[in-house]
């Protein structure tokens, strides 16, 4: 192609064409300018192509994070549920002068005070941190995961976890002054459950327990709801780019 321009433009030259030669070297900038101008529009459109399938990919393992979290907040839910109906339960027990023991009884003091470490699962959104957030697209999609792994997040397990720290090590205080161990970790027996009923330091333990217990279920149900709220702006914003 290059030879043939070389060889019009000689040809008009030896011809003395001079005007019609001028038109034909505009001509052949403005070509040569367009190729130039659409190679870069298709650079363009192929690093814009590259970062679109960067950012699918990431924001697919963040909502792998976010997925992993919900079922590990929803897990912990049940099991704070049972810890929370049995400490209830027992305060009802232990108030009540005609109550006796029974070996049902064993597992609702095992389940008191027992510990439940929360721990955020949030591999991706580090690994999208350190790529760089202005990845992501979307600015209000982008401070919504922020809020979420940094804050709400945050914030369950690092309260979560020193709150009910304190109260599972003050379990183990109580286990060893009142109860011989069970079958299981989950199962508690009263040395004399007649004189625990009238132990004012075991009854303050078990509604001290309790009321950090409601205090976490607070905790990861807000964590819960910020978690779901983050994972279908994400999943609505994947199925608008992910085409």
């Amino acid at each position: 192609m290059i030879k043939l321009f070389r060889n019009i433009r000689q040809r008009m030259l030896s011809e003395n064409k001079f005007s019609k030669y001028l038109l034909y070297a505009i001509g052949e900038i403005a070509l040569v300018m367009i190729g130039i101008l659409l190679a870069l529009q298709v650079n363009n459109w192929n690093e814009n192509r590259q970062q679109s399938i960067n950012e699918i990919s990431v924001l697919k393992e963040v909502k792998r994070n976010l997925d992993q979290n919900i079922t590990q907040q929803n897990n912990s839910l049940k099991l704070d549920s049972i810890q929370l109906n049995y400490g209830e339960k027992l305060i009802d027990i232990l108030k009540d002068k005609n109550s006796i023991y029974h070996d049902s009884l064993d597992t609702m003091f095992g389940y008191v005070g027992v510990y439940i470490p929360t721990s955020i699962i949030d591999g991706a959104y580090e690994n999208l941190k350190q790529k760089g957030l202005d990845l992501i697209q979307d600015d209000s999609l982008k401070q919504v995961l922020i809020e979420t792994f940094e804050q709400s997040l945050l914030i369950l397990e690092q309260a979560g976890n020193a709150f009910e720290f304190e109260v599972a090590s003050r379990r183990y205080d109580m286990s060893l002054a009142y109860f011989e161990t069970g079958e299981t970790f989950f199962s508690l027996r009263p040395n004399n459950f007649e004189e625990l009923k009238g132990n004012q330091e075991f009854f303050n333990f078990l509604t001290w327990a309790n009321a950090a217990k409601r205090l976490v279920i607070a905790q990861r149900n807000h964590g819960l709801n910020e978690t779901n709220k983050a994972k279908h702006q994400l999943e609505e914003y994947l199925e608008k780019i992910d085409n």
